[in-house]
């Protein structure tokens, strides 16, 4: 810094002080600029807190937020173009889902049920990456371009307005040892810096549109990903209520252990299950003398209850023996396609080849009918 820079430095530093120790009344910039201050002040700190709750709401782990910014800068200077995805807690729950219903295997209902939440669950947190990306490129990257430009050529020029302004009073102050002339070209200098921060406030303040845009688009963002996630999660329920439906009207299995002979092998002996028939009750512990070695062969046909859950349908809760002739005769357990509702006390369905009313306090509804 040359010494004339240094002198000047210095006029400033005195006049500051003595404005603020000596209550000496410096120019005063009008209402309307100092307005304008305030706002773009406001919004300087506005732009930083979305850039950060925005980040925590993509990115709710701290502690996953440090490990890849580490990872990230370290990247760069290795100069590796390597990206690390953040881990999303939808995937994670996935994997885990989908690695005991493996573990469980396809002879188990509940297994199946696991490896199908597991994979739309690992949709989900795929859907959440693409969001992720989405909203930084179409909310953070613009307001952090915004923050790094206009405001920061906001925030120079304020500071030298402030800086002109200084330097004015200190020569206003000390007329008579400072010439005519070198007070109004400090005059000049002030005027000129306070109408070009004006006038870059004034454009940032004006421009609505392109900061509303941004939050559009995080918006539009947000709903691309709850819908994409309402219809996988959607189609998961179907799934589940569907393999719930299959074993809920899956037969029975009681374990029935034979004794062992004195001296023989426990290895060669085995258990048997007992299957209750098909259309009993679960709970009436009334047994067939159909034996089978493995539950194996009683996995529910899942594909035909999947099927049905695609229309609107019922299951039977009680037998129901008809009493005329358009009511509809079915057994409890029995899953009825629903055609239509009479009124709040019969549905109209079809079982097979046979339709008629049904009673609505016989039956809980699977998949119900649409509004009228």
């Amino acid at each position: 810094m040359s010494v004339s820079g240094m002198k000047k430095q210095f006029h400033k530093a005195s006049q500051l002080l003595n404005e603020r120790l000596m209550g000496a009344e410096g120019t005063r910039l009008d209402e309307d600029f100092l307005k304008m201050e305030k706002t773009v002040a406001v919004m300087n700190v506005l732009l930083g807190e979305l850039m950060s709750r925005t980040t925590e709401l993509l990115q709710p782990n701290p502690a996953y937020r440090a490990k890849l910014s580490m990872l990230s800068t370290v990247s760069r200077i290795r100069g590796q173009a390597r990206t690390v995805g953040y881990p999303q807690t939808e995937g994670m729950l996935g994997k885990c889902m989908l690695f005991y219903g493996q573990e469980l295997g396809p002879a188990s209902e509940f297994g199946g049920a696991l490896t199908d939440v597991g994979g739309a669950l690992q949709k989900v947190g795929q859907a959440k990456d693409v969001l992720d990306v989405g909203i930084k490129r179409t909310f953070i990257d613009p307001l952090q371009g915004l923050q790094q430009s206009e405001m920061k050529q906001i925030k120079y020029q304020l500071k030298k307005v402030n800086g002109q302004r200084l330097d004015f009073d200190y020569k206003k102050r000390r007329r008579g040892k400072v010439s005519t002339e070198s007070v109004r070209l400090a005059w000049d200098k002030f005027m000129t810096s306070k109408e070009l921060a004006e006038k870059s406030m004034f454009v940032l303040l004006d421009s609505d549109v392109d900061l509303i845009r941004p939050l559009a688009a995080l918006i539009a963002s947000l709903l691309d990903f709850h819908h994409n996630a309402q219809r996988m999660l959607l189609d998961l329920q179907s799934d589940l209520q569907a393999r719930l439906t299959a074993a809920s009207n899956k037969p029975a299995l009681h374990f029935r252990s034979e004794k062992i002979p004195v001296g023989a092998d426990p290895s060669s002996t085995v258990g048997f299950y007992y299957q209750l028939s098909a259309a009993a009750p679960r709970s009436s512990g009334e047994e067939t003398s159909a034996i089978t070695s493995s539950p194996d062969s009683f996995i529910s046909n899942f594909a035909d209850c999947k099927l049905l859950l695609n229309q609107p349908c019922c299951r039977a809760i009680f037998s129901f023996t008809s009493k005329r002739d358009d009511e509809l005769d079915f057994s409890e357990g029995e899953v009825i396609i629903l055609t239509g509702q009479v009124d709040g006390d019969w549905y109209e369905g079809t079982l097979g080849e046979r339709s008629g009313l049904l009673p609505v306090s016989y039956v809980e509804v699977l998949v119900p009918l649409p509004l009228p």
